[in-house]
């Protein structure tokens, strides 16, 4: 099938939206309840939906008041039938608390699956990569 990069824009930006918002049920119902998600923060990983609420509410205390945006550099999707991958390279725009990710690469990559004409992360991998140095 070809790309489909306005899926992994709909996507991302839905998911940016919902992340935003900081509403914990609105975040876990965009997930498959046996997610996969990863980040790259100490803390940021999660197996399941009740990981996932757990995750949530160790780190989103520390975000509160914050912003923290993507400027996508690239960002691409494929539909193939129920399964959409996407992946994208960026860099962070943020501020308050989370300001100190403010022009870090972030890269991302993700599987989603529709169920009821729905799409859902089933994997979720965003990482903001340190210096070697």
């Amino acid at each position: 099938m070809p790309p489909d990069d306005q899926f992994a824009q709909d996507a991302m930006a839905t998911f940016s939206d919902v992340w935003l918002g900081g509403d914990a049920a609105a975040i876990l119902d965009c997930f498959e309840p046996d997610l996969v998600f990863f980040g790259s923060g100490e803390g940021e990983q999660a197996v399941g939906h009740d990981a996932l609420k757990a995750m949530l509410a160790q780190l989103m205390p520390l975000a509160e008041g914050s912003t923290f945006t993507i400027e996508w550099d690239s960002l691409a999707g494929e539909r193939l039938g129920d399964v959409g991958l996407i992946s994208g390279v960026g860099h962070v725009r943020s501020s308050g608390a989370l300001e100190k990710f403010d022009g870090n690469l972030y890269r991302v990559t993700g599987v989603l699956v529709q169920r009821a004409g729905t799409w859902r992360w089933k994997v979720y991998h965003g990482s903001e990569p340190a210096s070697w140095a």
